[in-house]
């Protein structure tokens, strides 16, 4: 926010008590997702397409799924674009977080859970919640990690032998 030269909330109005209810909620959530996506999907996208466009497919998947969600929150267009390209950068980071922990769904449960969490402490329950500075350090984050680790499996680490 400060870079972007917006000002912040006069009040922060989330209590911070509401962590672990944020995270117990928005965890029964991921973990009904992540069973389909990472527990079932994802497997068989990879051993057809490759890891980086398996995510990509299953993010734009994804996405679709929240589409209606984010309309009956009233999102603007704009928002819901680059909250769309955010997720599917999200994705992406939850496949190379299950490819590197010898495919644990628990693993994407937490990645999905914390970014559920996240944004709903950001603050004031997400109101000041970019989706286009989120999408630009996701974009970098995720480019990081298809360079560092190769797009094929997103586990092939490239300066580690």
């Amino acid at each position: 926010m400060r870079l972007a030269g917006w000002p912040f909330p006069q009040q922060i109005t989330t209590p911070f008590l509401m962590t672990p209810i944020f995270f117990a909620a928005f965890f029964i959530g991921a973990a009904c997702e992540e069973l389909g996506w990472s527990g079932y999907a994802i497997d068989p996208m990879q051993n057809r397409w490759g890891a980086l466009t398996a995510g990509i497919i299953l993010g734009l998947v994804w996405q679709v799924w929240h589409i209606i969600g984010d309309v009956q929150a009233r999102n603007t267009a704009t928002w819901i674009v680059w909250h769309s390209l955010y997720s599917i950068g999200l994705r992406i980071l939850i496949v190379w977080v299950y490819n590197n922990t010898q495919k644990s769904v628990f693993a994407a449960i937490l990645v999905h859970t914390m970014d559920n969490v996240s944004w709903a402490l950001f603050p004031n329950y997400g109101s000041h919640f970019d989706p286009f500075i989120a999408f630009v350090v996701m974009t970098v984050v995720t480019a990081i990690v298809i360079f560092l680790w190769g797009h094929k499996t997103l586990t092939q680490y490239r300066y580690f032998h």
